[in-house]
């Protein structure tokens, strides 16, 4: 096995080569209009510890979703899946506005397992069985109703879901933009 051995020369070399590259792909990023819509959101923290409740779906997705429909308003991944069929995140988890007395109902209708809060990351690490992923609150965000009756959030919160939750994403909004549905 032989190795070639480099030179601090051709290492610095390398690094300013990259530098160089990162530095224009940088500026092209920020040429691009979304670049300039992003920086104008308010990022809105979908994860807040103090908001947030989580737990196991103990029925399939689809039958979630059923018992679920008009009572909630389904952001992220769920939403991009609903209104355009394809997702942003590899995971199958429901997430969306919901307010204490449906999740009680969901919890009751053996829906999900007891909810609970804690730190959580979307983009899961492992895989983990499908959650039901849910921000309390008493008034839903704006959001479109689907032919379905399946109730998603408007694209501009959905824009300020991704960004408060995933970080600026542009990618994941490219995916999107075009298909998903506006007011």
């Amino acid at each position: 096995m032989s190795r070639t051995l480099v030179t601090t020369e051709e290492r610095w070399r390398r690094a300013r080569r990259e530098l160089e590259t990162y530095r224009r792909r940088h500026l092209w990023r920020r040429t691009w209009p979304r670049f300039h819509d992003d920086l104008a959101i308010v990022p809105h923290v979908f994860l807040t510890q103090a908001a947030t409740r989580f737990g196991r779906l103990l029925v399939p997705r689809d039958a979630a979703l059923e018992a679920l429909r008009g009572r909630a308003v389904w952001t992220l991944d769920s939403a991009a899946r609903l209104a355009c069929g394809r997702g942003l995140l590899p995971g199958r988890d429901l997430t969306g506005y919901l307010s204490a007395e449906t999740l009680r109902d969901a919890e009751r209708e053996g829906l999900v397992e007891p909810m609970r809060a804690t730190s959580l990351s979307l983009e899961a690490l492992a895989e983990r069985p499908a959650l039901l992923i849910a921000h309390l609150t008493d008034t839903p965000p704006a959001c479109l109703e689907l032919a379905g009756g399946q109730r998603v959030v408007s694209w501009d919160r959905l824009r300020r879901d991704v960004l408060g939750t995933l970080g600026w994403r542009p990618d994941l909004l490219t995916r999107l933009d075009d298909v998903y549905p506006r007011d």
